[in-house]
């Protein structure tokens, strides 16, 4: 979540699950576009991420695409910034906002997110960073990655994850 969408307003701004290791450059052609699929990419990286024309039905403007790897996880981000930080939401700019707090996501980025978040579901990296991040730096978690199922039941059912719920906590 870029830190201009929240005006680089604390609590949110020093909270370790919105970032993730990226390459500087390639975070540079993201900038604090929205996430989305692309339709014509006008900047690839060596991994496939790229930036360009959206193919999201619903958004028209300049999208940055992850490679695949992550979309899960980046999707599971968004949600949980979501819920963390649901009392500012409303005062959050990105097209992929609605302004509310019960919805949160614009309808394509809501669509867009739980198609990520159940095509990548949750492995043994993502759950390994919640835990170092509760044990060793901000001792809260994502509950996304705890729980995938909780995406399907905040944001109506519109997820289909067929797990049952676990936790996965380390000592």
């Amino acid at each position: 979540v870029p830190q201009s969408w929240f005006g680089s307003a604390s609590p949110m701004q020093t909270d370790i699950f919105h970032i993730l290791p990226t390459d500087g450059f390639v975070n540079g052609q993201r900038s604090n576009l929205p996430y989305g699929e692309v339709a014509s990419a006008s900047f690839t990286s060596s991994n496939g991420s790229m930036k360009g024309s959206s193919a999201t039905a619903g958004y028209s403007g300049t999208v940055f695409e992850p490679i695949d790897e992550y979309k899960g996880d980046i999707a599971r981000i968004y949600f949980y910034m979501a819920t963390r930080y649901e009392d500012v939401l409303s005062t959050w700019s990105s097209p992929m906002f609605d302004g509310s707090t019960d919805q949160v996501f614009s309808d394509w980025a809501l669509t867009m997110l739980i198609d990520w978040h159940t095509n990548d579901p949750v492995d043994q990296k993502e759950i390994d960073r919640n835990n170092e991040i509760y044990n060793l730096v901000q001792f809260n978690r994502n509950p996304f990655v705890d729980n995938p199922n909780y995406v399907a039941s905040i944001w109506s059912g519109s997820a289909s994850c067929s797990s049952e719920p676990t936790m996965h906590v380390s000592n």
